[in-house]
């Protein structure tokens, strides 16, 4: 039974937890989240899997991916400008589907082979009770910057029969933030905060 609902499952999907499903993606409003990786692994081991982060061209920050356990940040892997985007291994673009195109530049993480079954996955979208064997990476993700948010997609490939098959995640399971949006309070105090020192520099300079 689970074997079978094991291949309802895509062979790579995105998850982050507290998050909201909107529009066939898991958006977060935070800058620093848990992203979860899972490969099914009813199919076998998955080779080379990355990460891409999507942003707006021309916006900048820092992005910081560390293993759940680890203190070491994951290193850029490669990276791309402007309307493009990451390449399969048989040199097919990564996705169509927003936000890959025009105004668009990445920034992509290689997570390494995805061989275990240790795990229970699940697919994780609404209403669905699909569950299998596989392995969940857990990742912190913490972003300073990229007003307009990152987009998040998992990528490569498994072996059959001597057949390489490319992976992504479907457009239904993949991830997002959005930058919080401050408080109101919070906006009168940096308001004060900044108005305050500014008073004090005046007075500093008067004196």
């Amino acid at each position: 039974m689970i074997a079978t609902q094991a291949f309802a499952i895509p062979e790579l999907q995105l998850y982050i937890p507290g998050s909201t499903y909107i529009s066939d993606t898991w958006v977060i409003n935070s800058n620093s989240f848990e992203l979860w990786v899972i490969g099914n692994g009813a199919k076998g081991p998955i080779y080379g899997v990355s990460l891409a982060a999507a942003y707006a061209t021309g916006e900048t920050g820092t992005i910081n991916i560390t293993p759940t356990g680890s203190s070491t940040s994951l290193a850029v892997a490669l990276s791309g400008g402007d309307g493009t985007s990451p390449l399969l291994g048989d040199g097919s673009s990564l996705s169509p589907h927003a936000p890959w195109g025009a105004g668009t530049s990445w920034y992509s993480y290689l997570l390494g082979d995805f061989t275990s079954k240790a795990d229970t996955i699940y697919d994780y979208t609404p209403g669905s009770t699909d569950h299998g064997l596989g392995q969940i990476n857990k990742y912190n993700v913490d972003i300073v910057g990229y007003a307009s948010g990152l987009h998040f997609d998992a990528y490569d490939h498994y072996e059959s029969k001597n057949h390489t098959t490319y992976v992504v995640n479907p457009f239904s399971h993949d991830g997002e933030n959005t930058n919080p949006v401050p408080e109101p309070g919070t906006v009168v105090l940096l308001g004060a905060g900044l108005l305050s020192l500014a008073i004090y520099g005046k007075r500093r300079r008067n004196q």
